[in-house]
């Protein structure tokens, strides 16, 4: 009889072997589907994130170039001021005709000639550099930039040259030496050793974004939180707060 139960008891357990198979083949077939959902929202998900760092770099690029524009546009307006106009002439009775007096017309002195001369020279040597920039002449523009930070230090346009300089290694693609050329500029600022340092806000803005292409996030929010907190209404703090909205930070 105990035989007998034991045979039953084998036979169901057999029998049940088929139907706990099929129920966990079916839960792994459901996992599966779950993973491959999964998979596949992260590939999107990807892919929007690369269409949105596209986008930004894009704009990025316009707003180089307008900014480049600008540059240029201020260089004509500094070359093409008209003379003064001479003062208007009384209205009413004619002045009494005085007798003319012999002046003696003294010539401006040499060492004044010689700083407009150097101011004039000053404007061209930077307007030349942003223009070979702006014919994407990279090589060219970086030593031309180069070649007049050396010529004439510390002047107005200085921290624009080192600015742009870093663009062009950013362009080139060489981040370490753009890098270094905005941490120079921070640092003759800082040091107040430059007369103009109206790039430093974004000399900043573009360490920030050299750390976030490198993937370092620590380093880029150390030069956005700087950002925020020296120039929280510069045009680079508003870029920066968009470029960490975009990324989803």
């Amino acid at each position: 009889m105990r035989r007998l139960y034991l045979l039953a008891a084998t036979a169901l357990i057999i029998s049940c072997a088929p139907v706990a198979q099929e129920k966990v083949d079916t839960r792994i077939s459901e996992v599966e589907i779950k993973i491959s959902k999964v998979e596949q929202k992260q590939q999107d998900l990807e892919k929007d994130i690369e269409k949105v760092e596209d986008r930004i770099d894009e704009l990025m690029k316009l707003i180089s170039d307008l900014r480049l524009e600008i540059e240029k546009l201020k260089l004509g307006a500094v070359s093409a001021q008209p003379p003064p106009a001479p003062p208007p002439k009384p209205e009413g009775k004619e002045a009494p005709v005085e007798e003319k007096k012999t002046e003696v017309v003294q010539k401006p002195e040499k060492k004044e000639e010689e700083v407009k001369e150097k101011e004039s020279d000053i404007e061209r040597a930077y307007r030349n550099a942003i223009e070979l920039y702006s014919l994407k002449k990279l090589y060219e523009a970086r030593d031309a930039f180069l070649s007049f930070i050396k010529d004439y230090k510390e002047n107005k346009y200085t921290d624009n040259a080192f600015f742009w300089i870093g663009r062009i290694y950013q362009e080139l693609g060489n981040l370490d030496k753009a890098q270094a050329v905005y941490k120079k500029l921070i640092e003759k600022c800082e040091a107040k050793e430059l007369p103009d340092c109206n790039k430093l806000p974004d000399a900043y803005y573009q360490l920030m974004k050299i750390n976030m292409d490198k993937g370092n996030l620590p380093e880029a929010n150390k030069y956005y939180s700087i950002l925020i907190k020296k120039f929280p209404t510069s045009d680079a703090a508003v870029r920066a707060r968009e470029q960490k909205l975009l990324m989803g930070e």
